[in-house]
């Protein structure tokens, strides 16, 4: 048997390998059984290289970086020019070798210098610039060299490995899948193209592979005649180890509370996005002083002034020299100063913000010399705004300097005085003998902050109905600007679990975040070319209600002290109470909601069930409320209430916890919840553990104390407070921001929207999905509205729904419910477009006029009913204005992003087996991590390694009408640059002269008549704000000959004129549009909005149009009805059944819809003024009508049941002069008067 090998060829195994033989012409490693082995030696590859064995050496030509070109590639490229080394001119080109002999072309990879092997050469970057070219053609290339195990249905044999070599394709190399050759460096670092791209496959976001559905892709690579097609548990090894290598590590805990969790590493995300070309230009490290402007939120006052020093940029540096907070340092005056906090500010006013220039907020530093002491005094009350420029010296250079000064030693820094008057406190900020740590741990790199957005949010691990709860921390960079920051690509997974509760992850987060403030992250800058050391700190916390409550060890909002924010009350508390000794706590009602776009469902914040407001409660000993409650609730709601702080906060929870340790039982613990609001609920797990540890002992005993040293184990109490309290320069009541999604959409939206429903007969339902088909929908961005489903399923409408509403209701529900109700609405849809604008541009201004909405919108709602009022986010949305000014605009902390986010996450949970769902999803987004960013980052953190050429080729393929769908699932590729305003589109006529166009019609002298000169007329043009304005659509335009403070012209675009042969035609834009102009005639009566009528014509550049705006009928007024008869289409074929639409009578009549929320900045100029009413009687009004549909109702009920009627109630008698009463047809008001 033994014969038959040729020893020249195979090597004989021994020991564990006895009676196998290895193919030394291969070199592939591999032991082969007798029967394996002769199969081999029958191969095309084996004989060819036992041929080359035999051969004379031949000369490699090609690049030592392709081993083994197969003959096709290895003939196209042949015939490539070879470059010179500085790549100005082409070589002769070479002799391509003989075709008919390619079979015998081999490498001697001996004979090649391993050491440059993977030194790219010109060749490997010719052939990745053609690599579009040339995919399909070496894809079609004939499969000259097979795999020696190709067609065998054998069974494996033990130590033999008969998967398939990775490959780029039209290459093969001699070794297999079971060697250590180094990987291919164009596809680095995945060893080959067919395992990059299969790899990337495997890991898109929101197209995850099973291995079963993986099994299919690689069967149909083969039918295909993809050569050498991994098998699957070959991409899951080399998964494996380059994520080992390469990826973000899921780091392991054992909770507090006994639960295994894990959490991605938060310095490797960080890491990586420092290092990611696409994200690095965009990050902002330093506040920024705007003025008036807020558009960012590294323009908003928490940022600017309030966040913790020692967690923002520490450092500027000015030519070679960095300067550091709480270091002494010189200005060009010669003034001693020591900086507090770093912000930029922009070079001239109105420049961009990219156009800035560095400042410092610094206190004055006093010198102190004596005969007993020489050094400063840091006034703390002298504070300063100092430029950049200014800066002379920094503290190492103090050092050298301050003796030939004549100055004190900059590092002795006798104390500080913080106010006017005071003595003098110690200096603890830093050490001074060394100044900044920071500037120690750097070695001279420069040190910037990471500010973060940190969510938490439960979602479902299914896709059924069945809701299997998990808790996720999701986090986004706070220093993105608004168009990037919710992004998909944006948004970094931290840690999920079905069993561990979110502060018990948030304890885990909260380690890393600790460190990483203590040590830094070290990450290499990509736009610097430099390490950098990062510092991540928290900006605030998002969530929806119920999860900011909890983070911020709250009650909740169905406890009596329902806000987080404040320390207002419900009902059944005593005002005249300090907020700790309140009374009993009551729940508030609320409804349940859907999440937005992704479909996951997700409770709302309020988490209880909705009920009609004017149902009364019928709990045993629940008595019915008088007016006088409901009137005091109202006033609670809507009046200012003291903040709740965190040392408070803290201080409470620390003589909860004392109480407990103490002996009082939890009968007091309880009470203190309950009279606090306060409720930690990571807390309340050892209290449950200390109360039943100690059960039956009697309090005070030393068996009692030694019971509960069991569990504190002599631990300090903040080790078993909520970690939240650990995150260095956050206050979790403050900097947990409204969510304006669940309190304005999901919530005061959809309660009135069902409520109005609710309201209506069948015959005003038809009239009202009449009414929403026919709402023109031009210049909102949002598709035409389907009547039918947003009022038959008005209780499963998702978030996208309830924005057109909000721009719809004005004028679909007029007549169809009561007055007050509709007012309500008018109110809520004047207040949305200012919560949801993106750019602010004077933040006082806009406050004041959001104040007034506000107002406005709650005194009709309390005029409506105060029965509302049982719901607390008609408290929470007086926080909005705060939250702005700290934060930046509401879109910014709004939480659309990261709702969508969770399908994602439900993804990787449907694709694991449920074993171990925190581990798998954290791996699972780890690994999608990995694919992400275009660079990758080794285990040593100065160690960084740029991906290879055919990696970075693969997201910068740009082949006309190809879509990379691969990058767009990564968000790799830049958002499409929107065309250039003025760019159009032709229409299909022939170009014509001036005086057969509109224009010379309407505006028959506006443009100057040029002999022969034609003009070209166009179907559509890009606006200023990016959007495309068609023929016919309402926009509004800038007069450049007006003056820049006069109101923005109203006008309907009718003609677009390019002419011919002009730049702008050379540039694809046009030159003129030919606009119908409208007036602003005042206000209409029934929906206080502005009435427009048109006035003349006007020709203006194009570079004068703004953007579109909404227009609608004034069907109110002319009580249009729905005669009009449209044909109906099924499948996309018409057929022959019709539906009614509204046919508007006196078409001329038109209304300005300022409810729109797109381009809300420029539109909210045309906003009408409302008489604002009076808090105290619309409050009394409200409570009145109340009062009466209740009485009305309780008359009705003991009429069709005289036996039921129950007692008349003093406490139901209303004042006679409050007669405004509705009910719920809303067709009716009656005048009722108690008898006193």
């Amino acid at each position: 048997m033994t014969e038959e090998f040729d020893p020249q060829f195979w090597a004989a195994g021994v020991g564990r390998n006895k009676h196998k033989w290895s193919c030394l012409a291969c070199k592939d490693g591999k032991w082969r059984d007798a029967r394996f082995a002769r199969r081999h030696a029958k191969s095309i590859l084996h004989q060819d290289n036992v041929k080359h064995l035999l051969s004379p050496p031949l000369c490699p030509w090609s690049s030592p970086t392709r081993p083994d070109l197969s003959p096709p590639a290895h003939n196209l490229l042949a015939d490539l020019p070879e470059l010179e080394p500085h790549g100005t001119q082409y070589m002769p080109q070479a002799a391509a070798p003989d075709t008919d002999n390619y079979d015998v072309f081999q490498l001697d990879w001996d004979a090649i210098d391993h050491d440059q092997l993977y030194v790219p050469s010109v060749h490997d970057e010719q052939l990745t610039t053609m690599a579009s070219n040339l995919a399909g053609w070496l894809a079609d290339g004939e499969d000259l060299i097979c795999s020696d195990e190709d067609g065998s249905n054998s069974p494996d044999v033990e130590g033999e490995d008969f998967d398939p070599e990775l490959l780029q394709p039209g290459a093969t190399r001699l070794a297999q899948r079971g060697d250590t050759a180094p990987p291919n460096a164009t596809w680095f670092p995945w060893p080959d193209k067919k395992t990059c791209i299969l790899d990337i496959l495997r890991h898109l976001p929101r197209s995850l592979f099973s291995d079963a559905q993986l099994q299919v892709i690689l069967w149909g690579l083969s039918v295909l005649g993809v050569d050498n097609v991994p098998s699957t548990r070959i991409l899951k090894d080399i998964d494996s180890a380059l994520q080992s290598q390469y990826g973000i590590p899921s780091v392991r805990y054992q909770g507090a509370l006994g639960h295994v969790y894990y959490v991605n590493h938060l310095p490797s995300i960080i890491a990586q996005e420092m290092a990611n070309p696409r994200v690095r230009p965009h990050i902002r490290h330093y506040p920024e002083d705007a003025g008036g402007r807020l558009d960012q939120p590294w323009q908003a006052s928490r940022w600017l002034y309030e966040i913790d020093p020692t967690v923002a940029t520490p450092m500027i540096r000015k030519g070679r020299q960095d300067f550091y907070v709480f270091e002494p340092m010189k200005l060009m005056d010669g003034t001693v100063v020591v900086p507090e906090r770093w912000y930029t500010k922009p070079s001239t006013p109105g420049s961009p913000s990219s156009d800035f220039e560095y400042w410092g907020r610094a206190w004055r530093a006093h010198p102190v010399v004596s005969d007993h002491t020489c050094g400063y005094v840091v006034h703390m009350y002298e504070t300063m705004e100092v430029r950049a420029s200014q800066f002379l010296l920094s503290f190492p250079h103090l050092l050298q300097t301050y003796q030939m000064d004549g100055q004190p030693d900059p590092r002795n820094i006798i104390g500080l005085i913080e106010t006017r008057g005071c003595g003098v406190l110690p200096w603890t900020l830093t050490n001074p003998a060394v100044g900044n740590r920071w500037r120690t741990l750097a070695r001279g790199h420069r040190v910037l902050s990471y500010m973060i957005w940190l969510y938490c949010d439960d979602t479902s691990g299914n896709t059924s109905k069945k809701w299997n709860k998990h808790n996720s921390f999701l986090f986004t960079a706070a220093g993105l600007p608004c168009v990037m920051v919710h992004k998909e690509s944006s948004i970094h997974f931290l840690a999920t679990s079905n069993i561990a509760p979110p502060l018990e992850m948030l304890d885990g987060i909260v380690d890393q975040l600790e460190y990483a403030q203590m040590h830094g992250v070290w990450a290499w800058d990509i736009e610097a070319r430099e390490m950098a050391l990062i510092i991540p700190a928290v900006l605030a916390m998002l969530g929806d209600n119920l999860m900011q409550s909890e983070l911020a060890c709250h009650v909740g909002l169905q406890g009596k002290y329902f806000c987080r924010n404040c320390w207002v009350h419900g009902a059944g508390a005593d005002s005249s109470q300090r907020p700790d000794l309140a009374g009993v706590a009551v729940t508030n009602s609320d409804d349940d909601a859907r999440s937005i776009q992704t479909g996951s469902v997700a409770t709302d914040s309020d988490g209880s069930l909705h009920r009609d407001v004017t149902h009364q409660s019928k709990r045993k000993g629940r008595r019915s409320e008088t007016m006088q409650d409901l009137v005091d609730r109202a006033r609670r709601f809507l009046g200012a209430n003291p903040p709740r702080t965190r040392q408070d906060t803290v201080n409470k929870l620390r003589s909860m916890f004392h109480e407990v340790t103490s002996g009082k039982g939890k009968t007091r613990y309880i009470k203190m919840k309950t009279d606090t609001g306060i409720k930690d609920t990571y807390m309340d797990v050892f209290v449950e553990r200390i109360l039943k540890h100690v059960k039956g002992i009697h309090a005070g005993s030393d068996r009692y104390t030694e019971a509960v040293s069991v569990i504190t184990q002599g631990r300090p109490v903040k080790q078993f407070m909520s970690p939240v309290w650990r995150i260095k320069g956050l206050d979790p009541h403050q900097d947990t921001p409204v969510e304006i999604l669940h309190v304005i959409l999901l919530g005061f939206l959809k309660y009135f929207w069902r409520d109005a429903i609710s309201r209506l007969n069948d015959a005003q339902k038809v009239e009202l999905q009449v009414r929403l088909a026919s709402f023109d929908v031009t210049g909102l961005g949002i598709p035409p509205l389907a009547g039918q489903t947003l009022v038959q399923y008005a209780g499963s409408l998702t978030g996208r729904d309830f924005r057109a509403i909000s721009q719809a209701a004005p004028f679909v529900l007029y007549n169809l419910v009561p007055r007050e109700c509709y007012e309500a609405f008018l109110a809520l849809s004047a207040l949305i477009p200012l919560v949801w604008q993106p750019c602010i541009d004077n933040i006082d201004e806009h406050l004041a006029v959001l104040q007034v909405a506000i107002d406005h919108f709650l005194n009709c709602t309390a005029r409506w009913t105060p029965r509302w009022f049982n719901k607390p986010k008609f408290h929470i949305i007086r926080h909005l204005p705060d939250h702005i000014r700290r934060f930046g605009p509401a879109i910014l902390f709004a939480t659309e992003g990261f709702e969508s986010y969770n399908a994602v996450i439900r993804d990787h949970s449907i694709h694991s087996n449920r074993q171990a769902p925190s581990r798998d999803i954290a791996r699972g987004m780890a690994r999608c991590h990995r694919v992400l960013p275009p660079l990758v980052w080794c285990n040593d953190e100065q160690d960084w390694l740029m991906p290879g050429s055919g990696v970075e080729s693969l997201v910068n393929i740009n082949i006309p009408s190809f879509r990379n769908v691969i990058a767009d699932y990564f968000g790799l590729i830049d958002e499409p640059l929107t065309l250039e305003a003025g760019s159009c589109v032709h229409d299909k006529t022939r170009p014509r002269p001036l005086e057969k166009t509109m224009t010379a019609s309407r505006a028959p002298y506006a443009l100057q008549h040029v002999e022969r000169r034609l003009y070209q007329t166009c179907q559509s043009v890009v606006a200023s704000s990016g959007e495309t304005c068609r023929l016919g659509d309402f926009v509004l335009a800038q007069d450049p000959r007006a003056a820049g403070s006069t109101l923005p012209l109203v006008g309907r675009l009718h003609e677009l004129l390019q002419i011919c042969h002009s730049p702008a035609q050379q540039r694809n834009q046009a030159n003129w549009i030919l606009l119908e102009t409208f007036e602003v005639t005042g206000s209409a009566d029934i929906y206080n909005l502005p009435r427009i009528q048109a006035s003349s014509w006007v020709v203006l550049p194009v570079t004068a149009l703004t953007c579109c705006v909404n227009v609608q009928h004034n069907c109110a007024r002319h009580r249009c009805t729905g005669s009009a008869a449209v044909s109906v289409y099924e499948e996309r074929e018409k057929t022959t059944k019709t539906t009614r639409r509204i046919e508007h009578l006196v078409p001329s009549d038109l209304i300005l819809n300022t409810a729109q929320m797109r381009n809300a900045t420029h539109v909210q100029q045309f906003r009408t003024q409302v008489q604002q009413l009076d808090r105290d009687r619309a409050i009394h009004t409200g409570a009145a009508a109340e009062l009466n549909a209740q009485k009305i109702k309780m008359l009705k009920t003991s009429k069709a049941n005289p036996a039921r009627q129950p007692p008349m109630s003093p406490s139901m008698a209303v004042p006679s002069h409050f007669i405004n009463v509705f009910h719920r047809t809303g067709k009716c008001t009656f005048s009722f008067q108690m008898i006193d």
